[in-house]
């Protein structure tokens, strides 16, 4: 039969058992706002019947805590995980493209189009006065000004580039340090829960990193049990073994030997998998290649886009691209009929160019005409006594609305990089939305699951004061019930 002071010991239990509840309640609450928190729950059950040999049979021994468990659901995890990399890549895409939208807008106000009609009007001006040194000199300060515009433009992008570059560094940079901050923690969580507890907060700890991880590149995340019975945690990128349970492999960026782009900056990163310093070998962790998404892929693209490899994007260098093929065909439209003109020295002014491109790729006046502006063939005659005509002048001015390169003007064509700029950023903008709006809906179902709910908890809070006060009833009334038998019975 049981003990005569059975009664006492169940509702101890009791007693410990909602005291728990309270506990976890409490830390529920306390941590409603911390960021990638799970709420925990204490899971209860009755302890073993006892064999007490009389007719009613068994008799309940009280209650236990088995655990104190995260209510989180892995399967919005991984759906979480998995638009969060499309939302970094879009975000990198619509944050970039925005940039450049900035630059290529100022040609509609005060940028291209004006310094274009300064020089047209100052070539007007020569036409009617041809030999007037001053005029000379004002048609080169123009055509130097909308030389340096497009310059500007040109540089502007390199700088972007040059940005993108060093991201790409501090994405590989993060990838490193989250993925040793999660294999440390995978590491405290197998150490705790070898007593057989589960490390709760750890594990909140180490999904916010995984979070994080996953906004720069796709993640695949497992935690299987191996050959010897043990939990394992592993991260992969697209067959990439990022974690490994307590281990990491490492991303290293290297500057490539060889330019993709004649345009492109010097000093630009690929990235390797594994990579051996002392022998300079590893594989490349080609993003583009792999298909992958993430801020990482948004920022190669933005960098290398359209440069020959990377050709589904178009990025900086297919921009520099357009941009210096329009100062290639303007300066080769300047210097071939400048070819056929005589200066006021009365010299011929074949192979003397009106623009050149320099080492850098930027456009430039000829600056022997800029220090002595009558060295510039503004006549298509040969001049007698100092004195020549217009012609080359007026061939330069039907440039102003000629088609230029790809069948449009200046201005069309230049119009058209914006336009198609225009484009790729509403593009990237709409799916920046798209997926900002599937992260919220996730988020909330993720919530819904492993949220706090302070109506909820304050209910609970009140069940677990009830446990715990009707547990404390039962120890009381044990308690008088003992003291009768003992202090009145002599027992």
């Amino acid at each position: 039969m049981a003990s005569t002071f059975f009664g006492l010991t169940i509702g101890t239990s009791g007693l410990f058992t909602a005291n728990a509840g309270i506990n976890t309640t409490a830390h529920n609450i306390a941590n409603e706002n911390t960021e990638g928190y799970s709420r925990q729950q204490a899971t209860q059950s009755a302890t073993s019947a006892l064999r007490v040999y009389q007719s009613y049979g068994m008799v309940g021994s009280g209650v236990t805590v088995d655990k104190i468990e995260q209510v989180r659901d892995f399967y919005y995890d991984v759906k979480y995980w998995r638009n969060n990399a499309s939302l970094g890549e879009q975000s990198i895409k619509n944050t970039y493209n925005l940039q450049m939208e900035d630059y290529f807008n100022e040609m509609k106000v005060e940028g291209f189009t004006a310094e274009y009609q300064n020089l047209f009007n100052s070539l007007t001006q020569l036409e009617g006065d041809p030999d007037n040194v001053t005029i000379r000199a004002e048609v080169l300060n123009y055509a130097q000004s909308l030389a340096d515009y497009l310059n500007d433009i040109d540089t502007k992008l390199s700088q972007l580039q040059q940005e993108c570059n060093t991201e790409v560094s501090n994405k590989v940079d993060q990838i490193n340090t989250l993925a040793s901050q999660i294999a440390a923690l995978t590491k405290q969580i197998s150490t705790v829960e070898l007593t057989g507890a589960p490390a709760n907060d750890l594990r909140d700890q180490r999904a916010v990193l995984v979070d994080e991880l996953s906004l720069i590149v796709p993640v695949t995340v497992k935690e299987e049990l191996n050959a010897n019975n043990q939990l394992e945690f592993t991260i992969d990128v697209k067959g990439f073994n990022i974690v490994n349970n307590f281990d990491t492999h490492q991303l290293k960026v290297v500057t490539r030997e060889e330019q993709v782009n004649d345009s492109d900056i010097v000093g630009l990163y690929d990235i390797y998998y594994n990579y051996d310093e002392r022998l300079g070998t590893g594989t490349r962790f080609d993003v583009q290649a792999m298909g992958l998404s993430g801020e990482l892929r948004g920022i190669l693209d933005i960098r290398d886009g359209d440069n020959g490899e990377i050709i589904d994007y178009k990025g900086i260098p297919h921009y520099k691209e357009r941009l210096g093929s329009f100062k290639e065909a303007f300066m080769e439209l300047f210097n071939d009929v400048h070819d056929g003109g005589y200066n006021l020295y009365g010299d011929k002014t074949e192979g003397v160019d009106f623009y050149y491109i320099d080492g850098e790729g930027k456009l430039m006046v000829n600056e022997d005409l800029v220090h002595d502006p009558k060295l510039l063939g503004a006549s298509d005659s040969v001049i007698h006594d100092g004195v020549g005509n217009s012609g080359i002048v007026s061939k330069w001015i039907t440039f102003q609305d000629k088609t230029v390169l790809q069948n449009a003007s200046a201005q069309e064509y230049l119009q058209s990089i914006v336009s198609e700029l225009g484009v790729t950023t509403m593009k990237s903008s709409t799916l920046l939305s798209n997926y900002s709006h599937i992260e919220n809906s996730i988020s909330n179902q993720r919530l819904s699951v492993s949220g706090v709910d302070s109506d909820e908890e304050a209910m609970n809070l009140v069940k677990y004061q009830d446990a715990y006060e009707l547990a404390a009833k039962v120890i009381q009334v044990m308690s008088e019930m003992y003291e009768k038998l003992i202090n009145e019975t002599g027992v």
